[in-house]
């Protein structure tokens, strides 16, 4: 990496304002959390000091198991394995993440947050910790339509999608479930389009290797994500593995106190909304926290006020007695929603914190409520946010005295008119800037002058005005956009910027798949990554390959 550049989050454009009042304001909206760990290491100590004194409940030798056997499956490195056994020790801690099962791993944040667990374990060994990165594969989700398709380039640097096929809609299929014997497909969409770069053909191998038929999509994603960190010990853990037969009070709590839980949600929800933040998850009163599940299916539960049912499966309806003795008979028949996974995931593990993205970040406010009840504090760590600045891109941006900043902002017109501001067309784009502001005040002070002997006369002169100044202002819009599109080489390298620094309008990291980046950098892109981010910086961080 050449050097790193931070920028603001505040500079960004479409940024969640709770979210940036967490990085820049902690202290105006600490009551929304309950997390001891924010941005910097002596929090992220003082939190690792409380798990240490106040252990889960959790047996850590059958949590040992379960990790164990999952790491086997997708053939982690002895660096996992390692890792693995410290949990056995009542000293280690664990920093926690996890996603979505992105197909091909999805878009390139996804490793951004297996990335920033590896650095703040890192950080913390150096301080005489025992510490473990661990990623959780949200392997129950069932939302298949969100995580089906994922963004490459192809030779032209233009976007496209391949998309794994199965159901039009989301059904109540987990996506960890799901097979991958048509994936041939797939990998022949990919081979005719892209990913380009000079590593092409070992990220393909990559590909072909963890992600075959036979497997589904936890055990593929885990494999892909097992040879990405095979030397940072990146412990993998399965949320369709068999856990929770001894996690079953989180679930209990979740049934016998439904009405205490709803009313710290709809409280916290309400105080987010008097301080102008919209809660990320919407809570409706027939919320019950919980998912039933069978087989390779899970349902949500709905509370009706005496009973919870399913919507989409007619025969499930439980009284509360009826289902806490479900519970006690078949506890892997029960799933946590989004806001009681974080409760569950800090009764298994030593859990320091989670790393996060934005809405997650946002999302956490609203599980801290839950954790109060019990006094349990479940820290977020905002993950490293990263947009990496090819060779390429950095030589246009030097060519045309651009910043990263200014294409993330500007659009592409905005920045031709930047570029002919500095150019040969300074003096034109000058005289425009001279002719409408001249033309406005002369215009503005003559209909003042007017209105005072015939108003009516110098209604219709602003009228005309406004209408002059649009043509002028139109004819200018014209000049900039066709210097753009018939000076080439000019489109042409715009087009390269946007679609390598903001594709489709969005942050690299929220598009793009971490292979396509990997087939440009190299199979060491990871462990680079790991060397140069700062785990505890509040910015967006710029990496310049």
């Amino acid at each position: 990496m050449k050097k790193v550049e931070c920028l603001d989050y505040r500079q960004l454009p479409g940024q969640n304002p709770l979210f940036l009042k967490y990085l820049h304001d902690y202290p105006s909206v600490s009551s929304f959390y309950s997390s001891p760990a924010h941005l910097d290491l002596e929090g992220l100590k003082e939190s690792a000091d409380r798990v240490l004194k106040h252990l889960p409940a959790y047996p850590r030798d059958e949590l040992v198991h379960l990790l164990s056997d999952f790491n086997q499956k997708v053939e982690a490195g002895e660096a996992a394995f390692n890792n693995i056994e410290k949990l056995k020790s009542q000293r280690t801690v664990a920093v926690m993440t996890g996603h979505q099962l992105g197909f091909w791993g999805g878009p390139a944040f996804a490793i951004y947050k297996a990335v920033t667990a590896v650095c703040l374990a890192r950080a913390l060994t150096e301080e005489g910790y025992c510490a473990v990165p661990v990623f959780w594969l949200a392997s129950d989700d069932s939302d298949f339509q969100e995580v089906c398709s994922t963004t490459f380039r192809d030779r032209e640097g233009a976007l496209f999608s391949v998309s794994y096929p199965g159901p039009q809609e989301n059904s109540p299929q987990m996506v960890g479930t799901m097979s991958l014997d048509a994936i041939e497909g797939c990998f022949r969409i990919l081979e005719e389009r892209g990913v380009q770069g000079e590593s092409q053909p070992e990220v393909l191998q990559l590909l072909r290797e963890t992600y075959r038929p036979g497997r589904n999509f936890r055990e593929a994603i885990g494999a892909w994500l097992a040879r990405l960190f095979r030397n940072e010990g990146l412990v993998l853990f399965d949320a369709l593995s068999h856990y929770k037969r001894h996690a079953k009070p989180p679930f209990r709590m979740a049934i016998e106190e439904r009405d205490k839980l709803l009313q710290a949600l709809n409280q916290k929800g309400d105080s987010l909304r008097k301080r102008g933040f919209e809660p990320q998850v919407r809570i409706l009163d027939s919320e019950s926290l919980l998912f039933w599940i069978e087989g390779d299916r899970r349902y949500k539960l709905e509370f009706t006020g005496e009973e919870w049912v399913s919507q989409t499966h007619q025969s499930l309806s439980f009284s509360m007695k009826q289902l806490l003795n479900e519970l006690e008979k078949e506890p892997e028949k029960f799933g946590p929603n989004v806001l009681l996974r974080p409760i569950l995931q800090d009764y298994l593990f030593p859990s320091v914190g989670y790393v996060g993205g934005p809405s997650e970040v946002n999302y956490f406010s609203q599980v801290a409520s839950l954790g109060q009840l019990h006094d349990l504090q479940v820290p977020v760590l905002p993950r490293v946010g990263i947009t990496m600045v090819d060779r390429k891109a950095q030589r246009l941006l030097k060519r045309y005295q651009l910043t990263v900043l200014d294409v993330l902002k500007l659009s592409a017109d905005e920045i031709t008119r930047k570029i002919l501001k500095k150019g040969g067309s300074a003096e034109i784009m000058d005289r425009f800037d001279h002719l409408q502001g001249q033309l406005e005040a002369e215009l503005n002070a003559l209909q003042n002058q007017v209105s005072k002997v015939d108003p009516p006369v110098a209604e219709m002169l602003g009228r005309s005005a406004k209408k002059v100044l649009y043509q002028i202002g139109k004819v200018e819009k014209r000049f900039v956009s066709n210097h753009r599109f018939y000076r080439s080489s000019l489109g042409r390298h715009l087009d390269y910027l946007y679609s390598h620094l903001y594709p489709g309008g969005k942050l690299q990291e929220r598009v793009i798949n971490f292979n396509q980046l990997l087939s440009e950098e190299g199979p060491d892109l990871v462990q680079r990554l790991i060397e140069a981010v700062n785990p505890f910086c509040p910015s967006h961080q710029v990496i310049y390959l």
